[in-house]
């Protein structure tokens, strides 16, 4: 899964004709040029299917299309496909032995091994993270990431997760569900409770309980939870030194004096 959005331009925008002051207490701005909402987009993966009404794309398909539409808007007036950024990702890995090539296609697809294997399904989640704040760092992120953005996103979430057999039966009913791996409430139902998913999760996004386990102590070992990903340039280890600050509201709810 990939979300992602083409911010708009606010560059072009034209003053209404006549909703306009001093007429009207403000101005009502019209938006210039093509821009694309927040979107998620599904791939056709070995770990979940996508939503109910929501396509599943072939990462080259949806590549080569999602080029096609920029080079369709980029002359456009106040149109910049430099601010196409993406939010949240979520990839999954498979031991090279569960893969083969599409015949069709010459994308590389899972095999029925891996289900009926039960073999291992490792999911990462990236996230753009907002409370990054890296004003004062910026001539490092510069050097370590050349050309990159000053809040890069973050591997929240590791999800280690067992690949459950493919429903096949002619008795079944009822529509496949989205995970193609032992939920914690599946494992726990057909009493294999070592299908469980291992979760880890940064501090920043959930404090470790018994449901989850910290993520910071491993992110140096991300080799061990991604061997393939590991070798490619996508990742990128930076460790940042700093401070956390943290600020107070006062929520009313009873008035004592007037």
């Amino acid at each position: 899964m990939i979300r992602f959005a083409l911010q708009k331009s606010t560059s072009g925008d034209r003053t209404h004709e006549s909703l306009r002051t001093p007429d009207y207490p403000v101005d009502v701005r019209i938006p210039q040029g093509a821009y694309i909402p927040q979107s998620t987009v599904y791939f056709d993966n070995p770990a979940e299917r996508p939503p109910r009404n929501a396509a599943a794309w072939r990462p080259r398909e949806f590549v080569d299309s999602l080029s096609e539409l920029l080079d369709e808007i980029e002359d456009s007036p106040h149109v910049d496909p430099d601010r196409l950024q993406f939010t949240d990702l979520c990839v999954a890995e498979i031991a090279p032995r569960y893969t083969t090539s599409d015949p069709q296609t010459g994308d590389t697809v899972a095999t029925p091994e891996l289900y009926g294997d039960q073999g291992d399904i490792t999911l990462g989640y990236f996230r753009r993270e907002g409370s990054l704040s890296a004003t004062e760092v910026r001539d490092s992120l510069d050097t370590a990431m050349p050309g990159e953005t000053r809040s890069p996103p973050q591997l929240i979430q590791i999800t280690e997760a067992t690949a459950k057999p493919a429903r096949s039966s002619r008795e079944t009913q009822q529509p496949a569900g989205r995970h193609k791996y032992f939920t914690e409430d599946e494992a726990e139902r057909v009493e294999n409770l070592d299908a469980t998913p291992a979760v880890w999760m940064l501090d920043q996004v959930a404090a470790a309980t018994e449901s989850h386990r910290p993520l910071d102590p491993v992110l140096s070992e991300i080799e061990r939870f991604f061997p393939q990903l590991a070798e490619t340039d996508l990742l990128e280890f930076i460790q940042l030194q700093g401070r956390t600050e943290t600020s107070e509201r006062f929520y009313a709810n009873e008035v004592l004096s007037r």
